[in-house]
């Protein structure tokens, strides 16, 4: 087997480890109260599925959240490689963009970072013209901010998203706080990775 493949491989078993842990603890959590720690809009708009969900830089989070919205029995589609053309015709309601990067991903799937950006402008300009409503995501906490890889995944969702969804350590400088306020747009900070799964079940309605 190429090498390649070997850490595609590898990446995506972890990621699927990781996601079930995570979904196995939220199982737990009580969709009726507001997680500890949570900054969550009043008025925030109410989507419906299908979701289609990708991962800017090819960092593993987008599992997570994945499996968050099927447990939730939200209709979703998880590609890491998901193309503009993939949106047409498939009727998505909701495009959510995971921000962050993973070097090992990108170097195993062929990828880097300037192809990312311009598969995620190309997603976004053909998500706009379907209409669909478009979520920055960010799950995996401080791992996913440590250098400039992850500064350009994250500036480049931020500029485009309609809301974005983050933990609230990776906001210590209040980057994402200060592009929501500037763009007018929605922001929910989650304390624990877990809190992913209120957030989302009140944005699909499903609290």
């Amino acid at each position: 087997m190429a090498t390649n493949g070997i850490f595609s491989i590898v990446k995506k078993g972890t990621a699927l480890v990781a996601a079930a842990v995570l979904v196995l603890l939220a199982s737990h959590v009580a969709l009726a109260q507001v997680p500890a720690g949570m900054d969550i809009p009043a008025n925030l708009p109410k989507l419906e599925g299908p979701v289609a969900i990708t991962t800017i830089g090819q960092a593993p989070g987008l599992v997570q959240v994945g499996l968050l919205l099927k447990q939730l029995k939200v209709d979703v589609y998880s590609d890491d490689f998901l193309e503009a053309k993939d949106l047409v015709g498939k009727g998505y309601k909701v495009l959510i963009l995971n921000m962050g990067t993973s070097l090992k991903g990108m170097g195993a799937a062929g990828v880097d970072l300037d192809s990312e950006i311009a598969r995620c402008d190309q997603l976004v300009a053909e998500a706009r013209k379907q209409g669909m409503f478009i979520i920055g995501a960010q799950i995996e906490g401080l791992k996913r901010r440590t250098d400039e890889y992850d500064e350009r995944s994250n500036q480049a969702v931020t500029a485009v998203a309609d809301l974005l969804l983050i933990r609230s350590e990776i906001d210590h400088d209040s980057f994402f706080t200060n592009v929501a306020k500037q763009r007018n747009i929605p922001i929910i900070r989650t304390k624990e990775a877990l809190d992913f799964k209120y957030a989302l079940g009140v944005l699909f309605g499903v609290n």
